[in-house]
């Protein structure tokens, strides 16, 4: 970091009004702060981040200097070094104003490296996370997941002794064995059912007889859930955006169910209550239009499938179920654990790695039979790309992946993103035929998105990075889109002019009400998160989603952002 790049973060930090995710200063006029090794564990088990020592956030980020740099920068790498494993920070004193500021560029560690802890504290009472603007201390069951992540997970080979061979349901076994005599070595072939099935981990010795394995007994058991209770599936259906909040007719909960069963027949009736409670709409695909669900089946199985193969099934996890939740505009699926293995977030679709913490059960279901031809899943390590072809295929943005260590989140929009209008806007753009990725991929960043080659990749599920490369070229040839930086660090979004909506030039004379006038006049300032708008404004949550909902119908407001996103913002059209 230079100075005109510690110039540049102080003021976004001022703007910004507090410490954030990436980001934290401290006065350290008396010295080293004792709390210094908690960030430095938070930053480095997250996504890495600053710690600026001589700035005091308290009076809006002035800088109030250090008076000994060298001592500074000694303790800081000290303290580095006491963490375990050691991290190898990037320590630099810069002068400010005529004052210094040391600054420790915390590296994020490898997921496998995690959790960094202070040494003498050990994992369980050392670790720490970095949550908005603060460190929090990691919970017993966060340790232990990544503690997992540095082995190999066997939790789904667990031998189940209450459970006997009779439990299976023979029509599923039957099917399983078949497919595998078919495809597979001639091995299975020469062996009776019972070896094949301990040779596949679907039985495994325990005290001198065979008993299913955990894996086994969640693919073919009759009814798994006599002896783990909690691995099924629950799908709540709520009547509003926020649970909790009541319908029109006082009622909770439109629907609530706990699935049980092997996971075959879960999956099934989790897709069967969830279009009970979906509505067909019409879809524009080129130039047709057809019927469909608002969430695409095909979708609904990749995520559900992959909740239930990739969740946590160790001791600490067998309590928490898979949760799905539908509520007017969007779908949320959670299952406990997060990511395993080198898988990133951001990597999520643009490549084709399969890491699972549960082998077993994912080469089982690779040949268990779903019932309409298809296996349950393929184990390729291409689900999610999928996934995002299914969406992108109905025309609707891609979904939003969360990994909170503890549990892993998809959550799935309900809105069609190239509905008529963001057609009609595509086809007033100066540019030659795109394909549907580019077109997906504009009507993103119209919409205030700034993307990446991975994230143009992970959104539009192109799997090429250099297909990527192509054709987000070819628009900025084209001068719709515009590019800073060059290779790796590139980033893409829509030029000004471009952004402009056809409607906008008619929408603007438009009436505003009371609550849009008081929502466009708070923004004249700049742009404002819809919290900010509340407290300014003095409306209620849901008078100002209307006002922002119908101001950016009108064109007279856009969102820079994502619609959910903590860090989204609202700014004025000029």
């Amino acid at each position: 970091m230079d100075k005109t790049e510690l110039a540049d973060l102080l003021e976004s930090l001022r703007t910004h009004g507090a410490d954030h995710y990436t980001c934290e200063a401290k006065r350290a006029k008396g010295g080293i702060p004792a709390t210094l090794w908690e960030s430095v564990s938070a930053f480095s088990n997250a996504a890495g981040g600053v710690i600026l020592l001589g700035v005091d956030e308290k009076s809006g980020f002035t800088v109030t200097g250090i008076d000994d740099p060298a001592a500074t920068e000694a303790q800081i790498g000290a303290i580095c070094s006491e963490m375990e494993p050691p991290i190898r920070a990037e320590i630099v004193t810069l002068a400010l104003d005529g004052k210094n500021v040391t600054v420790c560029t915390v590296p994020q560690l490898p997921r496998d490296q995690r959790p960094c802890h202070r040494r003498a504290l050990g994992p369980w009472a050392g670790s720490r996370i970095r949550v908005a603007d603060g460190d929090r201390k990691l919970t017993d069951y966060e340790v232990a997941v990544l503690l997992a992540n540095r082995t190999e997970p066997r939790c789904d080979l667990t031998p189940v002794p209450a459970a006997r061979r009779e439990d299976f349901d023979p029509v599923l076994v039957d099917a399983f064995l078949r497919r595998i005599r078919e495809t597979r070595s001639e091995i299975f072939q020469r062996v009776d059912d019972d070896r094949a099935l301990a040779m596949l981990n679907v039985l495994t010795a325990f005290e001198g007889r065979l008993v299913p394995t955990l894996a086994g007994l969640l693919v073919f058991g009759v009814y798994p859930q006599t002896f783990e209770p909690q691995l099924d599936i629950t799908v709540v259906v709520y009547p509003s955006s926020e649970a909790g909040v009541l319908g029109r007719f006082g009622e909770r909960f439109v629907e609530n169910r706990s699935i049980d069963g092997p996971i075959p027949l879960m999956v099934a009736e989790s897709i069967r209550i969830l279009k009970r409670n979906m509505r067909r709409r019409s879809i524009v695909s080129g130039i047709y239009r057809v019927d469909e669900w608002e969430y695409p089946e095909e979708v609904l199985r990749e995520a559900l499938v992959n909740a239930l193969v990739h969740r946590d099934y160790s001791e600490f996890a067998r309590g928490t179920q898979v949760q799905v939740e539908m509520y007017p505009d969007r779908l949320m699926i959670r299952n406990p654990g997060g990511l395993y293995g080198p898988v990133e977030v951001g990597s999520l679709g643009a490549v084709t790695v399969t890491s699972s913490r549960n082998r077993a059960l994912l080469k089982i279901l690779e040949d268990t039979p779903f019932g309409d031809g298809h296996m349950v899943c393929e184990n390729r390590g291409t689900g999610i790309a999928r996934m995002l072809m299914g969406l992108t295929e109905a025309g609707m943005e891609p979904p939003i992946f969360t990994d909170d260590i503890s549990t892993f989140t998809v959550e799935f929009p309900n809105h069609t993103l190239l509905d008529e209008e963001a057609l009609a806007w595509l086809a007033s753009l100066p540019v030659p035929p795109l394909t549907r990725s580019q077109m997906t991929a504009l009507v993103m960043m119209r919409n205030g998105g700034v993307l990446t080659n991975s994230s143009y990749r992970a959104s539009t599920g192109v799997s090429d990075s250099r297909v990527a490369t192509r054709e987000l070229k070819e628009l900025v040839d084209a001068g719709v889109v515009e590019q800073t930086g060059t290779r790796g660090s590139a980033t893409y979004q829509v030029v000004s002019a471009a952004r402009q909506r056809p409607s906008d030039t008619a929408a603007r004379p438009a009436r505003l009400s009371a609550n849009e006038a008081s929502v466009l006049a708070v923004l004249a300032d700049g742009p404002l998160s819809r919290a900010d708008i509340e407290s300014a404004t003095a409306l209620t949550k849901e008078q100002v989603n209307y006002a922002l909902q119908t101001l950016r119908q009108k064109g007279r407001i856009d969102l820079i952002g994502k619609q959910r996103s903590r860090s989204a913002r609202w700014r004025a059209v000029d």
